[in-house]
């Protein structure tokens, strides 16, 4: 397949790759493309810093106490008659510790919070480029909004989450500039994983007047595990 006739699916699959809903012989073809194609390679670099800072947005903490203790017993230790004679930075320790700790730092960047969002949904504008990334845990979600939206005067976008044997259940209307939201509690307590997927539908300003949509899906995007 020849990816630059297709900018559209090119879009959405670099996107997919970054976020982690791009999974299993998909994931390994797309793979094998980047290691023979620079330019698709830069393409995902380029989802990259538009979509971790969104799918990596739960505060991190410190890492445990036993990291910092396993690291500390892999440093070697330097000798006390040779330290005097050089600075800090030249001791055979530093290069050591400094890889120590460049790891440490990792850990305590990636090290998840006890509310960690582990489910990705992905909605995309009609261009395909996603839009809103949606996180969440089983009670709580989080929406990032990546492109500005433009949305016809006296009109809003409005979320929807689809329950299998339950009408749609309003998530709240849509942001239409870049941004982020805080973490949110799930709508009237629903069990996130038990969303089948989220919808949007064009709704009048300040959302459907009935409680349940009265325009027609124009998004759609499944909640998978990320």
């Amino acid at each position: 397949m020849d990816l630059r006739k297709s900018p559209r699916l090119t879009e959405l699959l670099a996107a997919s790759y970054v976020v982690g809903t791009l999974q299993g012989r998909a994931r390994r073809r797309f793979m094998q493309m980047l290691r023979t194609r620079p330019w698709l390679s830069r393409l995902v670099r380029d989802w990259e810093d538009r979509l971790l800072p969104a799918v990596l947005g739960d505060r991190p903490r410190a890492a445990p106490h036993w990291v910092w203790q396993s690291i500390a017993a892999q440093l070697p230790l330097a000798s006390p008659a040779a330290s005097r004679h050089l600075r800090w930075w030249q001791t055979p320790l530093w290069p050591a510790l400094s890889g120590a700790l460049a790891v440490a730092l990792l850990l305590v960047w990636l090290w998840p919070t006890p509310s960690r969002m582990f489910l990705t949904g992905v909605l995309t504008n009609p261009a395909g480029k996603p839009t809103w990334v949606i996180r969440a845990n089983r009670h709580h979600m989080r929406l990032s909004t990546l492109e500005p939206v433009s949305v016809p005067a006296g009109h809003a976008y409005q979320l929807w989450a689809i329950v299998p044997g339950r009408q749609p259940i309003s998530m709240g209307l849509l942001p239409t500039q870049p941004g982020q939201s805080p973490v949110l509690s799930a709508p009237q307590r629903i069990d996130m994983k038990s969303v089948q997927m989220v919808a949007v539908t064009m709704e009048p300003a300040g959302g459907s007047p009935t409680g349940q949509p009265t325009g027609p899906i124009l998004f759609k995007a499944y909640l998978v595990d990320s």
